[in-house]
């Protein structure tokens, strides 16, 4: 993003300039000014740390190259800047605050020392976010409201002539000095003449920010400042300029007839606001360009539209998400798979519920064997003779008199464990659903006989909770 050098001064009468060098080196002085070291150099001149050689005071020292000493040469046009500026006297435009000459002629001023960076060696380091690239155009925009007001047009708006400035109160916005008034021109508010300070046909500005007016020589008013602003904005916001060739005279030719790609293809959610000033401020006629106040006030609407939109985008990232944590895929479809989805996104707390579920399918378990261990027990001690299997009608009494012993808080898994029995007055077993225990068909007679022998001992099996079938 680097400009051509300004084109100021460039076409001279055909006399030999005068030998002169043009670099000061270090401890020469310019009045009571000591030359430091360089800082810069531009078309016109170059600029120089320097101090005071009695009271210390730093500051910058601005002097034309020696090279462009010669007839067509106007020594006035360098201390013409110092009077610009003080004339117009606003925080946004760099202080100069005395002026002289050298030994061999060439005029100097002394300026404020700023420390940071021009935009141009920003804007190569990368990107420039579009609320910065806002605050700085409006600091521009109010350094030119007041140069317009004083009858001055500074005619050489680009990237190097605005320097940002370290912000102590706010590091993350820069404050703009506006530099390199030495070829503005100064219309006489009383009579609205331009008071000319240079020579008829010299070219003057910079090709790629120049106004169609200024490449036609045309007389130029404060809108060509609101064109070049324009070619400044759209470089900072979309990173190119709108016009670019191998040539100078390619590139006037282009400000005269071309039209500037869209910024839209760019940026393509630019705000429509911003698109349309852009555009404007590029209008090829002067007439159609917006004033200084008007770009002002459409840049602050733009920087409303901006911050809406991050509000928006923030609101939406803040929004609790959803989690969804879908059934394993072997069990896709079934009860268990389900059962397992709704467990994966109940609130935590419910693993105590199942912890607690468990213990107590446990407990039952337990107190169900070590009863039937007992009940084995007596029966031993009061037979005589071989151990013999309980009958399914003592079974099912023992089994109702377990349940009825059982807490209340057993869950429904139990009731598959233990069925209930439906037992009438004559001990007979009557059930709507197939028992679930392995026994051999009872007598014809309901009834016990003591004296009648008893069967053959058989194996009782019971079915535990995970559906296993164990011999007791």
């Amino acid at each position: 993003m680097k400009t051509m050098e300004s084109t100021a001064g460039a076409l001279h009468q055909q006399a030999a300039p005068i030998e002169v060098p043009d670099g000061l080196l270090p401890g020469v002085k310019a009045g009571p000014w000591i030359v430091e070291r360089e800082l810069g150099r531009g078309g016109m001149g170059a600029v120089y740390a320097v101090v005071h050689e009695e009271i210390g005071k730093r500051a910058a020292l601005k002097v034309v190259h020696g090279r462009l000493l010669g007839p067509g040469f106007n020594a006035d046009r360098m201390l013409l800047e110092a009077k610009v500026v003080n004339q117009v006297g606003h925080p946004n435009i760099v202080d100069i605050f005395e002026t002289g000459k050298l030994p061999d002629g060439r005029p100097y001023i002394v300026m404020e020392r700023l420390e940071g960076l021009a935009l141009s060696d920003r804007a190569d380091e990368g990107k420039i976010l579009p609320d910065q690239v806002i605050a700085i155009l409006l600091q521009v925009c109010d350094a030119l409201i007041a140069s317009h007001a004083a009858g001055v047009i500074h005619r050489d708006l680009k990237l190097d002539n605005v320097f940002l400035v370290d912000n102590v109160d706010d590091p993350s916005t820069p404050k703009v000095k506006l530099l390199d008034w030495g070829i503005a021109k100064v219309i006489d508010t009383v009579t609205n003449r331009t008071v000319r300070h240079t020579i008829e046909g010299q070219l003057v500005g910079t090709p790629q920010y120049l106004s169609p007016e200024q490449a036609r020589g045309a007389e130029v008013t404060p809108q060509c400042d609101v064109y070049s602003l324009g070619v400044m904005a759209y470089e900072l916001f979309l990173e190119q300029l709108p016009f670019e060739a191998e040539t100078s005279a390619e590139i006037m030719a282009m400000h005269l007839r071309a039209t500037p790609p869209p910024p839209r293809d760019m940026w393509p959610d630019i705000p429509p606001q911003l698109e349309t000033l852009i555009l404007t401020m590029l209008a090829k006629q002067p007439e159609h360009r917006p004033t200084m106040l008007e770009i002002a006030r459409s840049l602050e609407g733009v920087r409303a539209e901006l911050d809406r939109r991050c509000h928006q985008q923030i609101d939406v990232v803040d929004l609790p998400q959803p989690v969804i944590i879908p059934p394993r895929a072997t069990r896709h479809g079934s009860a268990a798979g389900l059962a397992e989805t709704q467990m994966a996104t109940a609130p935590k707390r419910r693993w105590q519920y199942a912890v607690g579920v468990l213990a107590l399918m446990a407990s039952g378990l337990l107190f169900l064997v070590s009863r039937l261990g007992d009940s084995r027990s007596a029966s031993a001690a009061t037979v005589s003779g071989p151990a013999y299997v309980r009958t399914d009608i003592a079974y099912d009494h023992e089994l109702a008199a377990q349940r009825a012993a059982m807490p209340r808080e057993v869950p429904a898994a139990i009731d598959e464990v233990m069925p209930e029995p439906l037992l009438t007055a004559d001990d007979t077993v009557t059930t709507t659903e197939p028992v679930k225990t392995i026994s051999k068909p009872r007598a014809a007679s309901s009834r016990k006989s003591p004296a009648a022998p008893r069967r053959a001992p058989t194996t009782a099996k019971i079915v535990d909770p995970d559906g296993t079938i164990d011999a007791y």
